[in-house]
């Protein structure tokens, strides 16, 4: 076991002398298409290349199995000039008559009328079925399937990409051409088409000037028993005898309501005006007047004095025949006395009687009243009835009015329309004779060849199967060079040198096991490189290998390279390991650790079988990778490193972008790129290479590992 001793922290660091390698050109900003990229490409994607090349050729194979050999049929048809083309008057007579005759544009004309759906349907429906379109009719696979439903707007369709017409500017003809599966079929599908072109030409140029007009005398005629038709509609509805009789009698029916409604408004006024007097005066007279009055001092239904005088008769009869102290003639006196002091207080009492009946006059006023509310109910009433009559008479005057308007217009153009009919009727006759005289004229095309087949089939079989192997070829070229260029991954040394703008240092073999330390001659090439490398008479101190992914190989290459400076060499070596602990490493070369490291200004190190080679235990956890240590306290490690040892190896840590290790980037002596052909991306190596970059640190290079020879030798020598 071997403990680095410590060092004074400093102030200031020291002035370190460094033994710097070549300086590395700057980085490459883009990545140049080069032939031995390309070459490296197709060698490394052979499937892929491969199957671009091998699709177009399979389908052109295929397409040269399925299609056959084609029979052409050839014809010609003459285009004269005749009275269609030299001069066509004006069917209204108004115009002027054509007489320029251009013969490209009428055997334009004749060819598009050649080649028209209406055209090929008409051949199509007129040959037998199957006869001129091969597979129409026909079982599908070996007979298996029923016959395709082909219809006949498909089937034009198809006869037309089979056929082919052919103009000139300074000829009269068309060449016309029709290529099936046999010759039989493309005489037949010809003739058909030449047949049906001039029916339906004959049907074309039959519809003439006779009959377009006697289509526009049909449509005229028709158009006046429209007209007619509306006119006996609008007087229907409007109920329309006479129409000026009509809008007399709803004026005079508007008058004579307005002016009953006038007479009777008047009345109405005076029926309100005496309603509301009779109202004031039956307000003003009295409810009731007096019609006798009695005044008497006898209160009403006062029988006292009779009752005192039957009383005093009693007494008298009593006393004639009883004593007079007998006590029922007392008690009759105690009566006669009890009536006579009520006489006596009711003598002064006077009583007075009025009687009042109802006013006769509020008697009349009212029944006045009553008619005259009956009578302007009444008047209100008519009046209503008479307004509803009038707005009847306003709308029924109104409505005449607008049917006056609308048959006074319909009338206009019927008229018109009438004349036009005549003058049309009298053309239709002068044109139906000169059609008469026209019919029995030469046609204009005439069919100069009838069809002919070729004596030699057109085959394009061959020309499909080369085809199929220059669009192979094609594709086999733009996928390489896509490949090429989207590839992540460099696949030579060469290839990253020109890609990173930096020098290749080493390249290993991937059947080279970087075990135990084991020497290969790369390594020794590698490790000789970085020794002999001098400035000053100094060499390289501290080398770190610099991270781009996990699988670049870094951890074996520094292993390698440290044990073949110290066996080689014997140089005091050290690797430090700063993304794991050194175990495996340890365990590699043959040591142990015993303890814990407890002090992370040292580094703790651990002997190996090489007598000078030594690996440092949790240097993770040393001021080397601690971001709050100081700059000085690095530059202080670094120091008693180079004092003490002759070269430390630095494996950085795959994840290497806090500030400790930018820190380390810069202080070291030269940092090395590792990466791994084939597998490492492109674009996490150029961001390695300009971390390194902006933390100020030298970049001498890189290392591949992995890296088989893509190219054969003559092929690489070829194109070096």
């Amino acid at each position: 076991m071997s403990l680095v001793p410590s060092a004074r922290r400093t102030s200031t660091p020291a002035a370190l002398p460094r033994a710097p390698l070549p300086e590395a050109p700057p980085p490459a900003s883009g990545f140049a298409l080069a032939p031995r990229d390309v070459l490296t490409t197709i060698f490394i994607r052979k499937r892929w290349i491969a199957l671009a090349f091998l699709v177009p050729v399979a389908l052109s194979v295929l397409a040269a199995l399925v299609i056959r050999p084609r029979w052409p049929a050839e014809g010609l048809l003459l285009v004269q000039v005749s009275r269609e083309n030299v001069g066509a008057a004006d069917l209204t007579g108004t115009g002027p008559t054509v007489v320029s005759v251009e013969m490209p544009k009428v055997v334009q004309s004749e060819l598009e009328i050649l080649l028209s759906d209406v055209v090929l349907r008409r051949a199509l429906e007129s040959a037998p079925p199957g006869s001129i379109l091969p597979g129409t009719g026909e079982r599908r696979f070996f007979g298996l399937l029923p016959p395709a439903e082909d219809s006949i707007p498909r089937a034009a369709q198809r006869l037309r990409q089979s056929m082919m017409a052919l103009t000139s500017a300074t000829s009269n003809l068309i060449r016309v051409s029709a290529a099936l599966p046999s010759r039989e079929r493309s005489i037949a599908a010809l003739r058909a088409v030449f047949d049906a072109y001039v029916a339906q030409r004959r049907e074309i140029y039959a519809q003439t000037d006779a009959a377009v007009l006697s289509v526009e005398t049909d449509r005229m005629a028709s158009d006046l028993r429209s007209l007619d038709d509306e006119i006996a509609r609008v007087r229907s509805e409007a109920r329309v005898l006479d129409l000026p009789q009509d809008i007399q009698i709803a004026n005079t029916r508007l008058d004579s309501a307005t002016t009953r409604i006038d007479a009777l408004r008047e009345r109405k006024a005076s029926t309100d005006a005496q309603l509301d007097a009779a109202r004031s005066r039956l307000a003003a007279y009295p409810a009731r007047v007096v019609a006798a009055a009695e005044t008497t001092n006898l209160a009403p239904n006062d029988d006292s004095r009779n009752e005192l005088t039957r009383l005093t008769l009693e007494r008298r009869r009593m006393a004639l025949q009883y004593a007079p102290d007998w006590p029922p003639l007392r008690e009759l006196d105690q009566r006669i006395a009890t009536l006579q002091q009520s006489i006596a207080g009711n003598r002064n009492t006077r009583f007075e009687t009025v009687r009042e009946v109802r006013n006769p006059a509020v008697e009349q006023v009212s029944l006045r009243i009553a008619t005259l509310e009956v009578e302007s109910d009444a008047a209100g009433k008519q009046m209503a009835e008479l307004e509803s009559q009038r707005a009847e008479a306003r709308a029924r005057a109104e409505s005449l009015l607008r049917v006056e308007a609308q048959l006074r217009d319909l009338g206009r153009r019927r008229d018109a329309m009438e004349a036009s009919f005549r003058q049309i009727a009298n053309r239709e006759t002068g044109a139906r004779i000169a059609e008469d005289a026209r019919r029995s004229r030469s046609p204009s095309v005439i069919v100069a060849q009838a069809p002919v087949a070729a004596s030699q089939p057109r085959d394009l079989r061959p020309a499909f199967v080369v085809a199929g192997v220059l669009g192979g070829i094609i594709a086999a070229a733009s996928a390489a060079v896509l490949l090429t260029l989207f590839r992540r991954s460099f696949a030579t040394t060469d290839e990253a040198a020109r890609g990173l703008g930096l020098p290749g240092l080493a390249s290993i073999p991937p059947n080279v096991k970087l075990v135990g330390g084991s020497t290969t001659p790369q390594v020794t090439d590698l490790a000789a490189m970085l020794l002999d490398a001098r400035s000053g008479g100094e060499r390289l101190a501290v080398i770190q290998f610099v991270a781009t992914d996990e699988e670049d190989g870094r951890s074996a290459i520094a292993l390698t390279v440290a044990a073949e400076m110290a066996r080689s060499r014997g140089l005091r070596t050290l690797l430090v390991d700063l993304e794991t602990d050194g175990r495996s490493y340890l365990a590699a070369m043959g040591s142990h650790p015993v303890h814990e490291p407890a002090d992370p200004d040292n580094l703790m190190a651990f002997n190996t079988a090489i007598p000078s080679l030594w690996v440092a235990y949790g240097a993770r956890q040393s001021i080397l990778g601690d971001a709050h240590a100081g700059i000085e306290r690095t530059v202080a490690l670094l120091a008693r490193l180079r004092r003490d040892l002759d070269v430390v190896v630095i494996v950085a840590p795959t994840e290497a972008e806090d500030y400790a290790m930018r820190r380390l980037t810069a202080l070291v002596d030269a940092n090395v790129l590792a990466l791994r052909a084939q597998r490492t991306d492109k674009s996490v190596v150029r961001a390695a290479r300009d971390s390194v970059l902006s933390a100020g640190g030298r970049l001498v290079g890189f290392v591949m590992s992995g890296e088989r020879p893509v190219l054969p030798r003559r092929l690489a020598r070829l194109v070096a």
